[in-house]
């Protein structure tokens, strides 16, 4: 069934950019889960075109029988420019934040422009389907991403070395105890140790870190 979702996402492409599957139809979907969509582009489209965007999507949950997921609503979740991934990457949706868990149950606070940045980072860094379009600035897009989500768990954990599973742990789970959607929306797996270990590769080519047997030595900004 997701192969045939797929294809027919990918010709809802609107234009230039890349499209992406991400969520559970890109690892393990049930019978009626929703499919999560994104579709990129080098500009903001026009509201006629985001509303068709939007209206063709839902036709395609109806038609194949699936639950349709608006606690973030597609006007900001189903679109993004690719400013807007480049803002994600340079973590600009955790600006400011108190708190780095996701507003749960506060529906301005998801549809903010500072949520859809988060929402960016962790479509880019959780597993996910690429359904077409531009290759070369998808790749280069994961690759911020990845850089940046260590960054971000390095922040957290906010010490000058720790092991390599200490920052999985700081992506994974809060001091508080808030995990998986409550916290940043990640799950323990290979997929986000791997995630961690090209981030650092990057950040060590940047000599922003120093990576020895998992043990990672950084400075704290």
């Amino acid at each position: 069934m997701s192969a045939v979702l797929f294809a027919a996402a990918a010709r809802l492409h609107p234009g230039d950019g890349y499209a992406l599957a991400y969520g559970s139809h890109a690892t393990h979907p049930g019978p009626t889960s929703d499919l999560d969509l994104l579709y990129t582009g080098t500009g903001p489209l026009t509201p006629a075109a985001l509303t068709r965007l939007i209206q063709d999507v839902k036709v395609l949950h109806s038609a194949n029988g699936l639950d349709l997921d608006e606690e973030v609503a597609y006007a900001t979740k189903l679109y993004a420019t690719h400013d807007d991934i480049q803002a994600a990457t340079r973590l600009e949706g955790f600006a400011g934040a108190t708190t780095y868990a996701t507003p749960l149950g506060d529906p301005a606070a998801l549809n903010s422009h500072g949520f859809k940045l988060r929402l960016l980072l962790n479509v880019l860094t959780t597993p996910h389907v690429f359904l077409g379009g531009d290759v070369h600035t998808y790749r280069h897009h994961v690759t911020r991403a990845e850089r940046a989500t260590v960054l971000l768990a390095l922040r957290i954990a906010d010490a000058p070395k720790l092991a390599l599973h200490q920052a999985v742990d700081a992506l994974l789970s809060s001091p508080e105890g808030h995990t998986g959607q409550a916290w940043l929306g990640y799950q323990p797996s290979p997929h986000l140790y791997a995630v961690v270990r090209r981030g650092l590769a990057h950040l060590a080519h940047e000599h922003l870190v120093h990576v020895r047997h998992d043990e990672i030595t950084w400075r704290p900004q």
